[in-house]
Formats: structure tokens, C-alpha cells, sequence
């Protein structure tokens, strides 16, 4: 009984650590892609 509580609780930790990191991760992508976004509206801005 104690050892399946035990495994439960580093599952649930495994599990909330994997979200969050995936979460961050997608965070972090989105902000890259907002940059590079920005950069290429001012590219073609001083083109014309």
C-alpha cells in the first residue's frame, strides 16, 4: 500500500514536471517566432 502511494506521488511529479516543461518550452518557441516575425515586417518596410 505504501509503495503504490509512493509511486503514485513520482508519477504525479514526473507528470506535472513534463507539462511544465512543455509548456515553457512552447512559451519559448512562440517568443522566437514573434521575433522573427517582427524582423521580416521591418525587412519589407524598407524595401518599398
Amino acid at each position: 500500500m505504501i509503495k503504490r502511494l509512493i509511486k503514485l506521488k513520482i508519477l504525479k511529479l514526473i507528470l506535472i514536471g513534463g507539462l511544465s516543461t512543455a509548456y515553457v518550452f512552447k512559451k519559448y518557441c512562440d517568443q522566437k517566432n514573434k521575433e522573427k516575425v517582427k524582423k521580416d515586417n521591418k525587412a519589407l518596410l524598407l524595401t518599398r
